[in-house]
């Protein structure tokens, strides 16, 4: 899975478990990206992109956002 953003946003401080509940990674990533100013639109453009999929694809598009 590719950044969706040219050039690419990433989301700090915050860590993707796989195994967590998926309502539970979206609320974090949601939660955090909030915080860092992230407009409505790019939010829920992510996390639209990561619920088209099984559980590994969600982990992998929101994991693309995260500043590791």
């Amino acid at each position: 899975m590719v950044n969706l953003f040219n050039p690419p946003k990433r989301v700090k401080d915050l860590h993707i478990h796989f195994g967590e509940n998926p309502f539970v990674l979206l609320s974090l990533f949601f939660r955090q990206a909030k915080h860092q100013n992230w407009s409505q639109q790019e939010i829920t453009h992510v996390l639209d992109k990561a619920k088209k999929g099984n559980y590994a694809h969600l982990v992998k598009t929101l994991r693309a956002h995260i500043h590791h």
